[in-house]
């Protein structure tokens, strides 16, 4: 077969390759109108041949099988790319719109730049090396582009200064995007690091993808793309064309860590040690909760060391107070007893401790670790949490785990178990008398009628004590309670509704511990105040009649003047002496015009509280009663002074200021650097209740013991 000119169109150019890697081009065919194809093959020369192509359609080299291999592997180094076939090798160079890798053969030009080797967009010309680049802020949409007309403009939000990369140029600073080769849109949530063309976590913050709409492997195949800006691409890392999660800001910062959350593997966040679940809110096993803040569980031999040493405590207390009181009895009937001082004031300690244990509960704000643990458990216990503060019974066994819901049944079932116990040993103890001092009846009447009075005290206290916690509980399982997260930005329709003091309870399985809260709140809430105000206006209000109107006396322990009683007793603080024992310590530290206080203060400490509990410190009402509640107390104690001990009525104030101060630090907003130093000076203030207290007790034994000596 031959060849003419007029056979091969201008278009058409000869190229003559030989192993010396030159190129000799002829800009046509018209000089070789009879040349044969079999007449232009170079016999001798390693094999190679030469013929007449068209110049979108790369040449043929045909070498003979028996060649050695580098000169196949030379071929390929310098952009060519060989088939073997039966019996010879056949390279051609690189087309347009494919560049030689230098290993394989040939490549596509790639949708972007990893600044390796494969640096460009588009490649018009044969056995190339390397991509042609386009303009910065230009890019092509498809591999093995042929020419700069198939570079496009990038689309918006992306920065057209920069040389585009894999993808469609790179996002502006605070810009996002889901498709490598779309536009990228502005990152307005907060909690959002878009650094890199894409959304993660930053410290502090909390999102969820195990929920319908979001497909977090494929995001991380996506990201992955986006990091290693790789020139192969798929389905799977061409977009995202999913949901991303609604971002929410961690009630404690330190609790979201998100260490390497800009890498794909750890793009869906992750917690502190010790944390875990909905916010990192929740404890992993082997760590307790102090005030919200995940301690390590301590080695078991200590967990029961210190748990006897408490027990002892309490035992030892008991005891003192026994002792006390017994002393007591031989005091003046007109003077006040040391046990009523220290209960009076462990009242408004104690009543102190659980608002603001409360508040910090809320707060997140106070690192409890280190040296600050002791204190983090002083209050907690303080607060009346003895379960999670001192025996944390999950530290004993993994498993148990003491939820709102158990806590609920526990404080519900403490007020009937104690009284159900309390009379079980008063008939037990009445029967033993019964025939023991069968022939003496007026001191078997006397021994129960001590014995039903100390039954009452202790069920009286030990109830007053409970309350505001037991109430806390109650107040947790209501639905206003719950808290609901939306999943997603701008769509309400898919939410979660989470109970906000455990947000391991989904609100929706509740509904019957919600009615158990209501009837509580009915049958106690309510019902416990009410009970204490008949008995106090039954027993206390009597002695309002009889008092006069006095100031308050200068020293601690010096109290009113003296009023007489209607049988003419001598009493300071202005009631008779026909006031129960076991009621007695609700209203003696009160002037008895005021005889009711101690319900009011009930009534304010269960608020402060209940506030915290349904609405969060977020709320703003939360923060504005609360403050208002304090300033409001506070006025009328400087106004009234209802309480008769001079001491007792500043370390109320005390107790108010500091509550109102704890408040308004919590809702101004501070600076970082801070934080550090007023959370150390809430510290010290919270903990100069108990110093003065236990000063106060000390002076207090050591005059006891002075006036035993004289």
């Amino acid at each position: 077969m031959k060849w003419t000119e007029r056979d091969l169109p201008p278009s058409f150019t000869l190229f003559i390759l030989i192993f010396t890697r030159q190129y000799v081009g002829f800009s046509s065919c018209t000089n070789i109108s009879n040349i044969t194809l079999s007449a232009i093959t170079l016999n001798g020369i390693y094999g190679l041949s030469r013929s007449c192509v068209k110049s979108e359609f790369p040449p043929r080299v045909i070498l003979n099988v028996k060649l050695k291999e580098s000169v196949r592997l030379t071929l390929i180094e310098d952009g060519f790319s060989c088939t073997v076939k039966a019996s010879t090798t056949e390279c051609r160079p690189c087309r347009p719109g494919t560049i030689g890798d230098r290993i394989n053969g040939c490549i596509p030009c790639p949708r972007g730049d990893n600044f390796t080797i494969f640096s460009g967009y588009y490649q018009d010309d044969f056995g190339r090396l390397e991509c042609k680049k386009c303009k910065n802020g230009t890019y092509v949409r498809y591999n093995g582009s042929k020419s700069l007309q198939e570079c496009e403009v990038c689309p918006g939000g992306t920065d057209l200064l920069r040389f585009a990369g894999h993808r469609a140029c790179f996002c502006k600073e605070g810009y996002a995007r889901s498709k490598l080769f779309g536009p990228c849109f502005p990152c307005l949530d907060n909690g959002l690091n878009c650094s890199d063309d894409y959304k993660f976590l930053i410290t502090g913050y909390y999102w969820n993808w195990s929920f319908p709409g979001a497909k977090l492997d494929i995001y991380k195949s996506f990201v992955m793309q986006l990091i290693n800006d790789s020139r192969s691409h798929n389905d799977t890392t061409y977009e995202y064309p999913y949901r991303i999660p609604k971002v929410y800001k961690c009630p404690r910062e330190a609790s979201c860590v998100n260490r390497d959350s800009f890498r794909a593997e750890e793009i869906i966040g992750n917690c502190e040690e010790g944390y875990r679940g909905w916010l990192c809110t929740k404890c992993q096993s082997r760590f307790y909760s102090i005030l919200n803040i995940c301690l390590p569980c301590p080695r078991v031999v200590w967990i029961i060391i210190e748990t006897i040493c408490i027990i002892c405590v309490c035992v030892a207390l008991y005891v003192f107070i026994l002792l006390q009181s017994k002393k007591d009895k031989n005091n003046q009937p007109q003077e006040r007893s040391l046990y009523d001082k220290i209960s009076s004031q462990l009242k408004i300690v104690l009543g102190f401790y659980q608002v603001v244990g409360e508040l910090f509960e809320s707060l997140h704000d106070v690192n409890w670790t280190g040296p600050l643990q002791f204190v983090g458990e002083i209050i907690s216990l303080m607060k009346v949490n003895i379960l999670r503060a001192i025996i944390r019974p999950h530290c004993y066994y993994e498993k148990f785990k003491i939820n709102v819901k158990a806590q609920l049944i526990i404080g519900l079932c403490f007020p009937i178990t104690l009284i159900i116990l309390l009379l079980f040993c008063y008939n037990m103890w009445k029967i033993y008398l019964k025939y023991r001092l069968c022939n003496y009846i007026d001191r078997r009447i006397d021994k129960l009628q001590k014995l039903k009075e100390r039954i009452l005290t202790y069920a009286l206290l030990l109830l007053f004590i409970t309350y505001p916690p037991t109430c806390d509980v109650i107040f947790k399982l209501y639905p206003g309670a719950c808290k609901t997260f939306y999943l997603y930005d701008n769509d309400t329709t898919v939410n979660i509704t989470l109970l906000r003091s455990d947000f391991d309870l989904d609100c929706k399985t509740l509904k019957s511990y919600q009615l158990l809260a209501y009837i509580a709140t009915g049958v106690y809430v309510l019902s416990f105040p009410c009970l204490l105000l008949i008995l106090l206006c039954k027993y206390c209000k009597r002695g309002a009649m009889f008092a006069f109107t006095e100031k308050i006396s200068e020293d601690s322990e010096q109290q009113p003047q003296s009023t007489l009683d209607k049988d003419g007793i001598v009493n300071k603080n202005g009631f008779n002496h026909s006031i129960p024992v076991w009621i007695k310590f609700l209203c003696e530290n009160y002037r008895p015009q005021f005889w009711y206080w101690e319900i009011i203060e009930l009534a304010r400490k269960v608020t402060q509280t209940v506030l915290v509990t349904l609405l969060g410190w977020e709320d703003p009402l939360t923060k504005m009663l609360t403050i208002g509640i304090s300033v409001l107390f506070l006025t009328l104690h400087a106004k009234l002074s209802p309480m008769t001990s001079r001491f007792e009525q500043r370390l109320q104030m005390f107790s108010l200021t500091a509550i109102f101060i704890n408040v308004l630090i919590a809702s101004v907003p501070t600076p970082e650097s801070y934080q550090a130093l007023l959370s150390t000076f809430l510290v010290i203030m919270n903990m100069v209740m108990i110093l003065v207290i236990a000063g106060k007790v000390r002076y207090a034994l050591l005059s006891v013991d002075v006036i035993n000596v004289k």
